[in-house]
């Protein structure tokens, strides 16, 4: 009975010791355009240097029972752009085999694509010069829309940083900006471009945001699980051997 739990104390120790946990971190803000809320976050795990990043903006329905208009509905949003405080953007990457080459993004039958670029948003989607910052514009001067009233939008890019980010983001700052287009001929709308803020903790003019707990690998649970299974295989074989003699 000793000898197995010492193999169990030991592939368990292999594992956490081959552990790479990653930390997903999750940046909030809040915009109030029109008196309705609209929630966007960036979550990225820490620790990465070729990072999946996403940005979701969720078009909150006012009252939650569909009687409230968010006050997006009907508009057009065409170019988003996110930043994380001291990141070094290396390069931006194919996303998943993305048409565009480095953003999925919502789509629909003007909106067929989105291009990412190091840069800022600007009137003329992301024709900004900003370095560092993470911006995608659709390929379609009204952008994607109409929006609907309750609905959330998602971007999936690919980027490698210069580093690695840091293993846990708590308190670094962040920011995320959005230009509307108020309806299909591309008349320009809202831009949101709010102070910014921090992952897991709240920054001037934002939500704030929070951070996830460590999550094993499926490497570290492949070695946790083999470890129990041979652990489990001698104490039979023990139990059998007793048996005999």
């Amino acid at each position: 009975m000793r000898r197995t739990l010492i193999a169990v104390g030991f592939f368990a120790a292999v594992a956490l010791g081959v552990a790479s946990p990653a930390r997903a971190a999750l940046l909030t803000i809040t915009d109030t355009f029109g008196g309705s809320n609209t929630v966007w976050t960036l979550d990225v795990a820490a620790g990465c240097t070729t990072c999946t990043v996403t940005v979701t903006a969720f078009f909150q329905d006012p009252d939650g029972a569909g009687a409230g208009t968010n006050a997006y509905t009907g508009m057009y949003i065409d170019s988003v752009q996110w930043a994380i405080a001291g990141t070094d953007i290396g390069s931006i990457n194919d996303a998943n085999g993305a048409s565009a080459g480095n953003v999925i993004g919502p789509l629909d039958a003007s909106t067929t694509s989105w291009t990412a670029l190091e840069g800022s948003l600007a009137a003329n989607q992301c024709s900004g010069g900003a370095a560092d910052n993470v911006c995608a514009a659709s390929n379609d001067a009204a952008g994607f829309g109409a929006i609907t009233n309750g609905s959330t939008l998602t971007w999936t890019f690919s980027v490698t940083f210069a580093s690695a980010l840091p293993s846990d983001l708590s308190g670094v700052g962040g920011n995320i900006r959005g230009a509307f287009n108020t309806n299909a001929d591309g008349s320009p709308g809202n831009i949101f471009s709010p102070g910014g803020g921090t992952f897991a903790g709240a920054g001037p003019g934002a939500g704030g945001g929070s951070t996830q707990p460590l999550v094993p690998e499926p490497t570290s649970l492949l070695l946790f699980g083999t470890g129990l299974s041979m652990a489990a295989y001698r104490a039979r074989r023990k139990k059998q051997n007793d048996k005999k003699s």
